[in-house]
């Protein structure tokens, strides 16, 4: 027993001196490890998150430790130059430090020399830009824009201008800066909801430069409206406005574009927040309806995170590669808005090499070969390089982009062979199949990866072909066909004979035609059966899940779950429904119907919904996209069709006025939501209860 003691309590302190050293490499973040995976989101009728092949992987954490220096106050900003040299802002100790592209340390530029030989320091600066060996810097606390070249030598400074344009109340606090290639210098200031402060390569003030806007609508309108009317000037003096939300960061582009970022617009799962500004000042993205980052809002320690893209980077061929603050991701989209793929992570932790406590900016190296993403909490910089697939999968976008489709196909089918799930290969390779005239095989790549537009497009040219070959052959079956049947009709006449042979089936196929024949028959002779009414309600279901499931792909959902269940209630459930409460409700106002008299009436009445979805699924292999329309118009006239027929059945069943009807049929809506919900109701408590009585169990059977 001894020994034995002796060898655990050996094998204990073992394991708990790995732990530690594992535990101080996790958290410096020097594990090997990838601790996030790479993901995009499927588009289609919902969109939902994919896993795929990693795009980037992580090359190097750098710190000031490995780079041999002091160590950072907080690193609040990241420029990369064009021989591919970074510079590390650190606003806090009032320093840009500079690496070179394999990651060596240069030089650190610490105070700024003036012109008079006065030594100018930019503390609490919060953003930084370089370009052409010139160094920008938002010294934001000190209100000002200092241009400084590679020696640390004081150019210029950029004060707030005196302009009739800025308001008097106006706080200038430069935290981002861009410069295109004309040397146009933009300025964005803290808490300003006016856009970016535009600046001439003389150093003129133009005025602000772009600005989001307040989406108005017509509640808006018709509030404002209202308080123009009922209240006073002293009212709407104190009264708070709505206000757009400032930009967050921006980047000038090849061709002199500002891309822009908004960040955080709370408690909502927004969209349209990186925008591509015109010299206008106008979105020329299409972008507006667009959620960047993740499509659904997620919760980390009880706390509900919102989206927050802070900050963006965009190479030479218009890739935009954005972060979440929130939760420590970087976005990967291509000039369609379409994303490539997203990866990192640490929702407010980044422990690991490869995520993020609290991203602060992002530059690319390379022309996006490289991204470097800078940590202000752990005064970091994480380096990811791009693997062979986000190369290959870059350069088919870029190629699809420009039109060259012939091109673009041997690397999308590279692609497939190495992520088979991969919806944009399937996109690509259905619109260069459509270039090269391949339309059968435009179908298979546009259904695979729920590209409707290209599918409408190809199976366009495909029926256009299929009907000028077999049109004589049309032509003539659909003569035949009509002599065949007026031939049918004209015999059976003449020698009285009956197809259908019984006397409730007839009386149920006539019910679309003569409504109130049939009903009238219904309630003074009995007529009607309620086996085919049980029938037709089945018949019902089926066609309803027919409807969803088997129709044509341009016109089925490709929603990744089919809930058969809720087509059940909202089919059959929705007839017994309305057939028990509505002559419960009919019972109580004294109303003459009887149950079997209404659930006839109802399930006669749903036979035009019911042949609709027939022909909705039959139809739908025979349209385009653009014809889908006529699928819409049957589906809305079969629906009031199956009203006007209830209520001509009710109106008779009953022996009631049209506005009793009405009245009868508003009770009934609210009988039917009462069921429910204590129909729900019910559903809960017994979930509560079995939940209550199982934590009981469980702690009986453990004590």
């Amino acid at each position: 027993m001894k020994k034995i003691k002796i060898f655990l309590s050996f094998t204990l302190a073992l394991l708990t001196a790995v732990m530690n050293v594992s535990a101080a490499a996790y958290q410096e973040g020097d594990s090997a490890e990838i601790p996030y995976i790479t993901y995009n989101y499927r588009q289609g009728d919902s969109s939902f998150p994919v896993t795929t092949k990693a795009l980037y992987y992580t090359e190097t954490v750098l710190t000031a430790g490995n780079l041999g220096i002091e160590s950072f106050g907080e690193l609040n900003d990241i420029s990369v130059d064009e021989d591919g040299y970074l510079y590390l802002l650190d606003g806090k100790n009032s320093r840009v430090v500079v690496i070179n592209s394999n990651y060596n340390y240069i030089k650190t530029i610490t105070e700024l020399l003036a012109e008079s030989g006065e030594k100018i320091n930019f503390s609490g600066a919060r953003g930084l830009f370089v370009k052409n060996g010139k160094l920008y810097i938002a010294d934001t606390e000190n209100a000002r824009v200092l241009i400084c070249d590679f020696s640390g030598k004081l150019l210029k400074t950029v004060l707030l201008p005196e302009s009739n344009l800025i308001p008097e109340d106006f706080n200038y606090r430069p935290i981002k800066i861009a410069v295109d290639s004309r040397d146009y210098l933009y300025v964005l200031s803290d808490g300003s909801y006016y856009g970016a402060l535009l600046y001439s390569p003389e150093d003129k003030f133009l005025g602000f430069y772009g600005a989001n806007s307040v989406a108005t609508g017509i509640t808006q309108f018709i509030r404002r409206l209202w308080e123009n009317l009922t209240t006073t000037n002293e009212k709407r003096a104190v009264s708070s406005s709505r206000l757009p939300y400032q930009f967050t960061d921006l980047y000038a582009d090849k061709d002199n574009f500002i891309y822009t970022s908004t960040g955080k617009v709370p408690s909502t799962l927004q969209s349209g927040q990186i925008k591509r500004l015109s010299p206008g000042g106008k979105n020329i993205l299409s972008s507006d309806s667009v959620v960047f980052g993740d499509l659904e809002i997620g919760t980390v320690n009880n706390e509900m995170l919102t989206q927050n893209i802070a900050g963006l980077a965009v190479d030479s061929r218009n890739f935009i590669y954005c972060y979440d603050i929130s939760y420590g991701r970087i976005y990967v989209y291509n000039n369609d808005c379409y994303m490539l793929g997203a990866f990192g992570g640490g929702a407010g932790n980044g422990y690991q090499k490869g995520t993020f406590s609290q991203i602060a900016g992002i530059d690319l190296i390379d022309d996006g070969e490289r991204i470097a993403v800078i940590d202000s909490t752990y005064s970091s910089v994480t380096v990811f390089r791009q693997t062979d697939f986000g190369a290959a999968l870059k350069e088919a976008c870029f190629l699809m982009d420009n039109g060259e489709y012939e091109e673009s196909i041997e690397i999308w089918l590279e692609i497939l062979k190495q992520d088979a799930g991969c919806q944009l290969a399937n996109i690509g390779l259905a619109k260069a199949n459509i270039a090269t005239k391949n339309y059968d095989s435009a179908l298979k790549y546009a259904e695979a990866g729920l590209d409707k537009e290209t599918y409408s497009q190809a199976f366009t040219y495909i029926r256009k072909d299929y009907m000028k070959e077999n049109f004589n052959f049309f032509l003539i079956t659909a003569i035949l066909l009509i002599c065949i049947v007026c031939t049918a009709v004209i015999v059976c006449r003449k020698r009285n004979i009956v197809i259908l042979k019984n006397a409730s089936v007839r009386e149920m196929l006539s019910a679309p035609l003569h409504p109130a024949a049939v009903f009238g028959d219904v309630k003074n002779k009995r007529h009607g059966s309620v086996v085919i009414g049980i029938f037709i309600m089945v018949i019902f279901y089926v066609s309803a899940i027919l409807k969803s499931t088997g129709s044509g792909f341009l016109f089925r959902s490709s929603a990744s779950t089919f809930n058969s269940v809720l087509v059940l209630v909202q089919t059959a459930g929705f007839v017994l429904l309305w057939t028990v409460v509505n002559w419960a409700v009919a019972t109580l106002l004294g109303g003459i119907g009887k149950i079997r008299e209404i659930f006839i009436v109802v399930t006669y009445s749903v036979l035009p919904i019911l042949i609709s979805n027939l022909l909705y699924a039959l139809l739908s292999y025979a349209l385009n996209e653009t014809e889908g329309i006529f699928l819409s118009v049957l589906n809305v006239a079969a629906v009031l069709f199956s009203i006007f027929m209830i209520v001509i059945g009710s109106i008779i069943v009953h022996d009631i006025s049209f506005g009793r009807f009405i009245a009868l049929t508003l009770l009934t809506l609210v009988g039917i939501l009462i069921i429910i919900f204590l129909f729900v109701l019910v559903i809960v408590l017994v979930q509560e209860t079995v939940g209550f009585c199982g934590t009981i169990i469980r702690e009986l059977f453990f004590r």
